[in-house]
């Protein structure tokens, strides 16, 4: 207790000796009062000289007079772009209900294309996968698409709904030609590739 008393005494009486100065408090409100007045002058020089700046940029070029670059030369080799009218233009509407079923094309169109497309309505396979050991095929049927696996039905593991209807059998998948064998009814069909 005695050793931080008489520390702190010896603090503040040197603390007492620091703060007095020699100059005298008219002389040093002068000079505070002459440093504030410089400060308030220097930055109201400062701010009108922005503002004139700003009046010149925009009077060097207004608005109107600003044109549009030239269109390219047939010289510079470049092709103009397409207006946004004629991107538009070519662009075709959608259709008036997009949830609405796509249109199915006749079946006399269908076996024109495809001699077995009788017999196997628009059944396409869109890819190939391998889900861990399981192979996978992404096929669509009319209207419907989905994953088959290898098996009755095409079922996969985990797969609430079929996608195939009842007697047709995925037999292989061939992840490398992105190929797939399947029967209908016990009677094979040529394989499917990707489309």
């Amino acid at each position: 207790m005695t050793d931080s008393e008489i520390w702190w005494k010896a603090d503040t009486q040197r603390r007492a000796e620091v703060i007095a100065s020699p100059i005298p408090a008219a002389t040093s409100g002068l000079a505070l009062l002459l440093l504030v007045a410089m400060g308030c002058l220097s930055g109201c020089e400062q701010h009108n000289n922005t503002e004139a700046a700003a009046d010149e940029r925009l009077a060097e070029k207004p608005v109107a007079e600003m044109s549009l670059p030239s269109p390219a030369s047939p010289s510079t080799g470049l092709t103009p772009l397409p207006t946004r009218e004629q991107v538009l233009s070519s662009v075709p509407e959608g259709r008036t209900d997009p949830f609405a079923p796509t249109v199915i094309s006749s079946s006399v169109e269908a076996s024109q294309i495809d001699p077995n497309a009788a017999s196997v309505p628009d059944f396409k396979v869109r890819g190939v996968v391998a889900v861990g050991a399981e192979l996978r095929a992404l096929v669509s049927l009319s209207e419907v698409s989905g994953t088959v696996c290898i098996g009755p039905r095409g079922r996969c593991s985990g797969d609430a709904a079929t996608l195939l209807p009842i007697g047709w059998a995925i037999q292989s998948i061939d992840l490398d030609r992105g190929c797939l064998s399947f029967s209908i009814s016990g009677e094979s069909q040529r394989p499917r590739c990707i489309a």
